[in-house]
């Protein structure tokens, strides 16, 4: 996909008042016109046509975005905003005109296989995880992901004690050599780097017929956005819940939580993966009191402040975006907070401690084991 085959999106938004200003995290943050969808977009559609070449003092702004998709929730057309702006970023890298931030992030993923820059990552899987659960033959294979390795303990652990004690004995772990799903450098623009990775984790997978992810951006990318770069997964590709509740729907909890609980919607799950109401109806298998929902939830609920590379990039922004979305969830009231991404944990946590919040993982073993 290139950048023109954008056009009509970005014209779209080149010719419009501006409506979904209100729902852009990066534009409630930093309260300036320049990182508004309508000013990202005008200026990739300016890229796009020829009226400007790539340059280093403005293609930052391609960056200032989360890729949450909030804007289309709000948007007549469905215009794809991330999506262009990711073609945008890949030209700029094209032209060496990406800013710093990213090229360091894009070395520190191809030297160590994440963004973080862990080069230990392995050795935190089989840390938390049972050796009996490595078994490259699986069929059925976890997809931890680099984000949820990096939260171990909320993740895999609880992940772990229920594939037990379900006596789920064909559930699998992977531990192949990428362990990241290589988002990063799809959001980053480096389609070339991120069209070999996929090529070699699709090699790694090759046995699989189901790859179940605890993050929902690992789900999509793997399943969608592999796909779309035309290095496909013969496996079926699962976000957890996906997974777990039609297994838990059939058994009874050992117990119904008690308390009032809200939950924050991550990006990719409801909005790119329309997951929301099948999580919520497991978790309704789980709790006593009916979930209390925030200000905005649901195909509305704001962002985070974890996705699009913003928080290696514009840690402030993704900051302020976090504390943002935190504010809202205290609003609902609820005692505890549960969410379904390792990213939006990681947000959230840094930005208050208000509340609880708890893991998706963490909320099904409590109830059913």
């Amino acid at each position: 996909m290139k950048l023109g085959d954008h056009k009509k999106d970005l014209g779209r938004c080149t010719y419009c008042p501006k409506l979904c200003r209100f729902c852009c995290p990066t534009a409630e943050v930093e309260h300036r016109e320049t990182v508004t969808p309508w000013f990202k977009m005008s200026l990739a559609e300016r890229l796009r046509s020829g009226q400007v070449s790539a340059d280093a003092d403005w293609a930052e702004v391609f960056y200032h975005c989360f890729g949450c998709l909030h804007c289309r929730t709000h948007c007549r057309h469905e215009v794809d905003v991330p999506g262009a702006l990711i073609q945008a970023r890949a030209i700029c890298l094209e032209e060496n005109a990406a800013p710093a931030p990213v090229l360091d992030l894009l070395k520190r993923q191809q030297s160590t296989g994440n963004p973080f820059g862990e080069d230990d990552l392995r050795k935190k899987l089989h840390a938390v995880v049972d050796e009996d659960l490595f078994v490259p033959e699986a069929q059925v294979v976890v997809f931890a992901g680099c984000q949820a390795i990096q939260e171990a303990s909320r993740y895999l652990l609880p992940l772990q004690k229920l594939i037990k004690g379900l006596k789920l004995d064909y559930v699998g772990v992977y531990d192949g050599e990428q362990l990241c799903c290589g988002a990063p450098l799809w959001q980053a623009g480096d389609f070339d780097g991120f069209r070999a990775h996929a090529e070699q984790l699709r090699r790694s997978l090759s046995e699989a017929r189901t790859v179940i992810c605890p993050c929902p951006t690992c789900a999509y990318v793997l399943g969608t956005v592999f796909a779309q770069f035309e290095v496909p997964l013969s496996a079926e590709v699962l976000t957890l819940d996906a997974f777990l509740g039609p297994i838990l729907a059939r058994r009874k909890p050992a117990r119904r939580l008690k308390g009032s609980f809200t939950y924050h919607d991550p990006c990719y799950l409801t909005r790119y993966l329309d997951r929301g109401k099948e999580v919520r109806e497991l978790l309704a298998l789980v709790l006593e009191e009916d979930l209390i929902e925030p200000p905005y939830h649901g195909e509305d609920a704001t962002c985070c402040g974890g996705g699009g590379l913003v928080p290696h990039i514009l840690p402030n922004v993704a900051q302020g975006a976090a504390e943002l979305r935190a504010g809202q969830l205290a609003q609902s009231g609820a005692e505890k907070v549960i969410t379904a991404c390792p990213g939006c944990l990681r947000q959230l946590e840094g930005a208050s401690s208000a509340s609880p919040y708890l893991t998706l993982e963490e909320i099904l073993l409590e109830s059913y084991l």
